[in-house]
């Protein structure tokens, strides 16, 4: 007897995917939301939340005049295209005509020596980066390092499939939007150039229509 074995199906349970679009063309908008993102530093002292030795907006990101930030305002019609496309990926038949998009967004400059510490999102669904300007640094300088939500046993890890690591690192690029479940803690390393790294980070869920 010669027994022949095939696989039948792949379940990805428990799966934390890491999505990451690109802007093509995307030198002039970035020049324009770096503009717009040093004039609401100007104005504001912004908020402390994960940040260290950096700049973080207020959570309004969404709710500005478009028509003062032409910027921020073409951004987040880009944003909520990403959305509805990495949720298509994971729940191909999702109503989007039952449920609208709830979102926060905010900037973050981080100047020599600025990171964010480790932290997670509750209280949403996706959450998200896209990157304005991301000078290069020395080392690790400005990658932003996913980590493990399981808490089981650590297991061993098999080299090459990142579903079996304990954490996984990205060094984002100007024009990328990085999209990844809410739950997933991450950090962003100290940036190590003399330039000023920034970003425009969001958070989003969903709400039944009425």
């Amino acid at each position: 007897m010669n027994p022949s074995l095939s696989l039948q199906s792949v379940e990805p349970l428990f799966f934390s995917p890491l999505l990451v679009f690109e802007l093509a063309q995307a030198a002039e908008l970035n020049a324009q939301l770096k503009a717009e993102a040093l004039a609401r530093r100007a104005a504001s002292q912004g908020l402390s939340r994960s940040n260290i030795e950096g700049w973080h907006s207020e959570d309004d990101f969404f709710e500005r005049d478009g028509q003062a930030e032409p910027g921020c305002a073409a951004l987040r019609t880009q944003i909520i295209e990403a959305l509805r496309q990495a949720t298509l990926q994971m729940a191909p038949a999702y109503d989007f005509s039952q449920f609208g998009i709830q979102a926060e967004g905010w900037i973050n400059i981080l100047g020599p020596g600025g990171m964010n510490a480790p932290h997670e999102h509750p209280g949403w669904v996706w959450s998200g980066c896209y990157y304005v300007q991301t000078p290069a640094g020395e080392g690790r300088s400005g990658e932003v390092e996913f980590l493990d939500s399981r808490t089981n046993v650590r297991t061993l890890t098999v080299e090459g499939a990142p579903c079996f690591a304990s954490k996984y690192s990205v060094r984002p690029q100007a024009g990328q939007l990085l999209l990844f479940p809410s739950y997933l803690k991450h950090w962003v390393a100290p940036n190590r150039s003399q330039e000023e790294r920034i970003s425009i980070a969001f958070n989003a869920r969903f709400a039944r229509r009425r």
